[in-house]
This record gives C-alpha cells, sequence and structure tokens, in this order.
C-alpha cells in the first residue's frame, strides 16, 4: 500500500498581537508634499496655461496665477501627505517586516525575512542636506511585497537595517544586551490603537513593561564589520560613457541635425528632434549619475554596494539572494577590455517607489579579472580551476575549454554568433554564451534554476535547430539559441537532476543559525 500523504499544514503568518509599531520622522510630509505639489501644478498648467495665454492677462497677472497654483499644490500636498503619514506605521517582527498604510482604504504589507532580497537605505538629495534617509525593503513575489520607509533619520535607517539582516540571519535580536538608543522622532499610538515607540526605540506614551513573549523595543544594533573590494574610478566611468553606443548615436544625432538645418536653411528640424537628443542625454546622465562613486564590499550580512552622485543608494544583498549573473561587452567597448556585470534578484517587478528593482549592477565598467573577482563574490562557491572556463565563455568560441557549442548547420541562421553559442556545465552552475559583436555569458546556479524548456520556432524547424531555455527568477532571462535537439533534450534532463540535487543541499535562508 501506498503511505499515507500527510496533511498540508498551512505556514504561520507573522503575528500581529504583541507587535510595537513605529511611526517614521515627522518630518516626512514635508519631503512628500513637494511630488504631490509638483504634479498638481504640472497638470494644472498643462491643461490651463494655453488659455490665460488666449486671454492676454498681463504678466504680472499672470505670474500671480501661476504662485497661487504653486501655494495651493503646495497647500493640498502637506495635508495629503500628513494624513498619510499619519496612517503610516511599521513593525518587525521575529519572522517579518511590516507595513501598515492608507488615508481610506487601509493596507498592510508583510515582507518575510526569509524572503527578502536587499536592504537598501537611499538618501535623495534632500534627505542628505538636512539628514534623512529612506529604507527599501525588497522581497520575493513582486512589487506588493516590498516595503519602503521614507524618512527616517540616518542612524535610526541604519539601525532598522542592521535588526532587519540580522533577524534575517537567524540572529535572536531579542535577547541581544541593550545598546544605545536610537534617536529621532517623538510619535505617540498609531491610528489604530496599537503602541507605537518612537526613533528612540523608547516608547512614546505611557505603556507597560513587555510581557512574556512580547518584544522589546529596539536599540541601536551593531553594523556588521565590512571590507571593501572592488571601487570605480570616476575617470574610468565617464570613459565608458564616451565609449557607449549612447553617446555615439547623440553624437551623429547632432552632427545630422546641424547638417540637415544647414542643408534646409531652417532650424525647424532641430526643435522637432530635441525631445530624442534630450531622452539620450538624460540616459547618460542618469547613469554616471548613479553609478558614480560605485563601491563594492563584503560583510558577514552578504554584499554591500554603495554609489550615487546626487542621491546616494546603500544596498546589502543577503547570501544567496542572487539568483543569475551575465556579463555584458559592447563592440566599442572591446576594445578597452571593459565588461558590464548585472546580478537579478527574485524581486522581480517594480518596486513601492515605481522603479524597476529586478536588475541590479554589480559592476558597472571593469575588466575581465574584476568581472570575474566580483562573479566569485556573488557565488563565493565558484573554484579557481574554473576561471580559465569562464575566460573562454567571455572572449572564446568553438569548443575550447569543454564548451558544447551550436551545431555547424546553425550558421544559416546565424552567420555572426554561430561558434560563440554554446554552453558549459560546471560544478555549481549552468554557464551560457551568445553574441558575437555583443557578447553575452549568463551564470545560472544550479539550485537557483526554476524552469528549464526548449522552444523552436518555423526556421529552427526547418533546419532541425531548437532554442534552450534555464529560467530563473527576475529579468534577466537566459537563452542559448539553434542548439541540436537531442543534445538539448540530453541538457534539459540532466540539469533538472542537477538542479533539483543542489536545492537539496542549499543552506539555510537563516544563513547564520546553525543548523
Amino acid at each position: 500500500m501506498p503511505e499515507p500523504v500527510p496533511p498540508l499544514v498551512p505556514e504561520p503568518g507573522p503575528t500581529t498581537q504583541h507587535l510595537i509599531w513605529r511611526n517614521v520622522h515627522r518630518v516626512t510630509p514635508l519631503l512628500n508634499a513637494w511630488k504631490i505639489a509638483a504634479a498638481i501644478v504640472a497638470i494644472a498648467l498643462f491643461q490651463g496655461l494655453d488659455d490665460l495665454l488666449r486671454i492676454g492677462l498681463p504678466g504680472m497677472t499672470l505670474l500671480l496665477i501661476i504662485a497661487g497654483a504653486v501655494v495651493l499644490g503646495a497647500i493640498i500636498g502637506l495635508v495629503v501627505s500628513y494624513f498619510a503619514w499619519r496612517r503610516l506605521s511599521y513593525a518587525i517582527s521575529p519572522d517579518a517586516v511590516l507595513l501598515r498604510s492608507g488615508i481610506f482604504f487601509r493596507k498592510e504589507r508583510v515582507s518575510r525575512l526569509a524572503r527578502i532580497q536587499s536592504v537598501e537605505v537611499t538618501q535623495p538629495i534632500l534627505g542628505r542636506i538636512f539628514g534623512f534617509a529612506a529604507l527599501k525593503v525588497e522581497s520575493a513575489g513582486g512589487a506588493e511585497a516590498n516595503i519602503t520607509l521614507a524618512y527616517l533619520t540616518i542612524p535610526e535607517a541604519q539601525a532598522v537595517r542592521n535588526e532587519i539582516l540580522a533577524r534575517a540571519a537567524g540572529i535572536d535580536v531579542d535577547s541581544q544586551p541593550a545598546a544605545e538608543p536610537i534617536t529621532g522622532s517623538d510619535d505617540g499610538v498609531a491610528p489604530d490603537g496599537s503602541s507605537v515607540v518612537n526613533s528612540a526605540g523608547q516608547p512614546s506614551v505611557s505603556t507597560p513593561a513587555p510581557g512574556p513573549g512580547q518584544p522589546t523595543p529596539s536599540f541601536l544594533l551593531p553594523e556588521a564589520p565590512e571590507e571593501q573590494v572592488y571601487q570605480l574610478p570616476a575617470g574610468r566611468l565617464l570613459g565608458s560613457l564616451l565609449a557607449h553606443g549612447a553617446m555615439v548615436w547623440l553624437v551623429i544625432g547632432i552632427i545630422g541635425i546641424v547638417v540637415a538645418s544647414l542643408v534646409t536653411g531652417t532650424w525647424e528640424f532641430a526643435f522637432g528632434s530635441i525631445v530624442g537628443l534630450l531622452a539620450v542625454a538624460g540616459f547618460l546622465w542618469g547613469r554616471f549619475s548613479t553609478e558614480f562613486n560605485f563601491r563594492v564590499a563584503t560583510s558577514p550580512d552578504g554584499l554591500r554596494v554603495r554609489q550615487g552622485l546626487l542621491e546616494t543608494k546603500a544596498r546589502t544583498i543577503p547570501p544567496g539572494r542572487i539568483q543569475a549573473v551575465q556579463f555584458h561587452q559592447g563592440p566599442i567597448w572591446r576594445l578597452f577590455g571593459w565588461w558590464r556585470v548585472q546580478v537579478t534578484l527574485a524581486n522581480s517587478g517594480v518596486s513601492s517607489d515605481g522603479t524597476n528593482a529586478s536588475n541590479d549592477t554589480l559592476l558597472p565598467v571593469g575588466s575581465a579579472e574584476e568581472a570575474l573577482a566580483l562573479l566569485r563574490l556573488a557565488f563565493p562557491d565558484t573554484p579557481e580551476e574554473e576561471l580559465p572556463v569562464l575566460v573562454a565563455g567571455m572572449v572564446g568560441r568553438d569548443d575550447g575549454e569543454g564548451w558544447v557549442p551550436a551545431p555547424r548547420r546553425s550558421r544559416i541562421l546565424d552567420p555572426l554568433a554561430y561558434r560563440r553559442n554554446a554552453f558549459r556545465v560546471l560544478t555549481h552552475a549552468l554557464v551560457l554564451r551568445t553574441g558575437r559583436l555583443w557578447r553575452v555569458m549568463s551564470v545560472v546556479p544550479h539550485e537557483r534554476t526554476q524552469s528549464l524548456g526548449v522552444r523552436q520556432g518555423p526556421l529552427e524547424r526547418r533546419f532541425n535547430l531548437v532554442s534552450f531555455y534555464p529560467h530563473t527568477s527576475g529579468s534577466i532571462e537566459p537563452s542559448l539559441p539553434h542548439l541540436d535537439p537531442q543534445v538539448a533534450a540530453q541538457l534539459l534532463a540532466d540539469q533538472a537532476v542537477r538542479a533539483r540535487a543542489a536545492r537539496r543541499g542549499a543552506g539555510p535562508e537563516l544563513w547564520m543559525r546553525q543548523p
């Protein structure tokens, strides 16, 4: 007789009965109000500016109307931000981070510590001036699972980050000795009547001492030590942008506009193209501003990435959260031997602040040696003797170092890159390489393989070829085109076995808790 199947027991959710809820800093409405005010003013001007100009009002009257719209927008933004702040509170339980928000419709988000992909402390330009930061907790499961706490004082943001990472690592924070309290705001009771502690980690109203099983207020936990392993020189970042394809198109576009304007004798063509040029220039400036002062450090918490010129970000990626790594090299960068390395986490989708949170940069621009060194930080189990295999994946072709290339008949479908398209199975990962002009190498750990698939289009069917796809969480989608069907079928079967065995032997989610 077959053994009886045990009944499924639902995983217990985090209890909210004894949690201590905290408010973000009271300056938050002021820092958020300008966003609402700017949106209101922009909509009002877009809808009514043409009508005002047709009326022919005096210049002073028009300025007063615009100023009044700005003041009204600021007042509305401040009122909305204030009530939103009053309804915003967060708590940290032994197994989750919780956020309550909403003015008319209440919402509670729960981000489990075992599913946290990264914790980021962000300081916008105003936050850097006045000493405030936003803390973002990105979790597997998409945008609704992500949590943003804005705004906290810098010491409080760092302390909350330390507490979240310590609990996520399996450390019993509640049993730690009390240390220096956090300093910050001083609000009292959450709107739902639950107790709220201020940024100092102490109840801001008279409350009894915590009973048995009730968590104690959070104190300033010490930050885990770190060792910086990489810093991007500003000159190299600037040079990489000058050699970027977007810069080439920008220069070609400017030259084309000038020539066309001189030939036609009018600059109307230039005004019509200014939007596209500004978009390309904005992309290049955004890349420079975001990746300026890029640094990578290691710590017991995981990888720490700091970057930013105007807005600074300090992101911590716990161990085992990286789903895949991808190397990129364009044709111009090949002259300098530069590579870009990106990682993907399981927090696919758009984060709570509206930005794409699933694709992260591990190396904006660097040499092949630096790229491989950072790869070994992302995947510490990578043996040193497999580095020549990875080098062959970056710059090699055909079957050197044991790579399995696409069959020769695939040259009809991909005449430039068919000798580059290949795969290689390593001890802990499956590696794919593609592209001749734009080289790409994808590294997928066996335990992070979510599913496997093959696809065959009409042209591939004509030449008896298939494309192989090892699916992972996040936005990186590795693929290998034009394989022999028998080779792809064998790879799919073997990789499924390797992935299943690797998941059984993977380390615990709470990486510092002893089994």
